[in-house]
This record gives C-alpha cells, structure tokens and sequence, in this order.
C-alpha cells in the first residue's frame, strides 16, 4: 500500500481514523485495530504500539516474516529531504505513523531503505539517458557503497544538507554531478566530511507494480 487511505481500507477504518490510530499519543495499543494496522504495515505490534523491540519480530514462535520476498516487493517510508539530511540509519526511531505514504518496491533496499521525491531540476535532462524530474520517487539503499556512475543521496557537510547527483571521480577525485547540461555548477567537489547516505536504486512515478 502506498497511502493511509490504502492502509484504512485494508484496516477497515476511515482515511480520517488512521493518523489518529497511529498515533501513540492517542494510546493506540488499546485499539482493536491495531493488530490489523501490523500487519498491514508488516511490523511487529508491539513495537508499533510501544517503539520497544524491533520493527520485525524474527524468532521461532513468531508470525511475522522478515517481509514479503522480493517477487513481492516491499514497502519503504517516504521520507522528506530534512529527514534525509540526518537520517542515520536507525529505521527503529522511524514508526509508520511519521510516514504520509509507503511505497511499494520489487527491489530490495535494505532493513533501512527508504523513498525521497526529487526536488528541483538538476538532474533533469530529457535529452539523456537519465532524467529525473520534479516529483519522481527515488528507492534508495542506504547500506550499498557508492561506485562512480551510481546516483546517490549525499550530505554535504556542515550543514548535513541533503542532495541527489551522480556521483563521480575525475583524476582521483570524488565529485557530486548535476546531469542537467544547463545547470549551474554541475559539479560539487566533495569536501572532508561529505558522506553518501545512499544509492538511488530505481526511479519511477509510483506505479511500481
């Protein structure tokens, strides 16, 4: 599912009860829903009630797979480019209820994957191989290290602002590239503290099947 309204009808509440639900402030591990709303989300309860334990329950008595297979696909938060510019990888700090939209991948991204939307147009180029305009999904691994030509997510330091380019290497060294050809500065030495939060592993408009 990619939307709370998706997540209500699978629950079988109104789109306008889910935020309310998710809320732990509301106490929803006194809900009768709450069951429902874990599996939907494929998560542990507990954790979905408490923030205790682990998003996935793995042991021998338990109910719940790690996540569908990859035939699948698997479901990752939607995460705003502020978040993206601190995300450190802990998905246990993240719950379902920060996320307005998770969104359905084939491929796997990893026990902390997560969705950006591309913002502005630097890296829109309708005449190259590669574009990616305002509004597209990005799937993103964060555990994958980068090789030049790969499409990253990186924090610029000291700011830790987030950005989306490609990342490459000229003479040895490591550089951030706008494939837009009219944009201004394409190319963003890589400064000490720079990091790459993530491999931008597939790109669509959310019609992933």
């Amino acid at each position: 599912m990619s939307s709370q309204s998706e997540l209500a009808r699978a629950v079988g509440v109104k789109p306008q009860a889910i935020q309310y639900l998710l809320d732990p402030k509301n106490s929803a591990s006194g809900s009768k829903h709450l069951v429902k709303i874990a599996e939907a989300l494929r998560v542990s309860a507990v954790w979905l009630a408490t923030g205790q334990g682990t998003p996935i329950e793995i042991g021998p008595s338990s109910n719940v797979e790690p996540g569908p297979d990859v035939a699948q696909g698997r479901l990752y938060p939607l995460i705003t480019w502020v978040q993206a510019g601190v995300w450190n990888g802990n998905c246990e700090a993240f719950t379902p209820y920060q996320a307005e939209h998770w969104y359905l991948s084939p491929h796997n991204l990893g026990p902390r994957g997560y969705v950006l939307r591309v913002r502005g147009d630097s890296m829109t180029n309708p005449q190259g191989r590669y574009s990616f305009p305002e509004g597209m999904l990005l799937f993103v691994n964060p555990d994958k290290e980068a090789t030049p030509g790969q499409f990253v997510i990186a924090r610029r330091d000291p700011d830790h602002e987030a950005t989306f380019k490609r990342y490459i290497k000229i003479d040895g060294v490591p550089y951030l590239e706008a494939i837009n050809p009219n944009w201004p500065h394409r190319y963003l030495e890589m400064r000490p503290g720079d990091t790459i939060g993530g491999i931008v592993v597939d790109a669509s408009f959310g019609n992933l099947p």
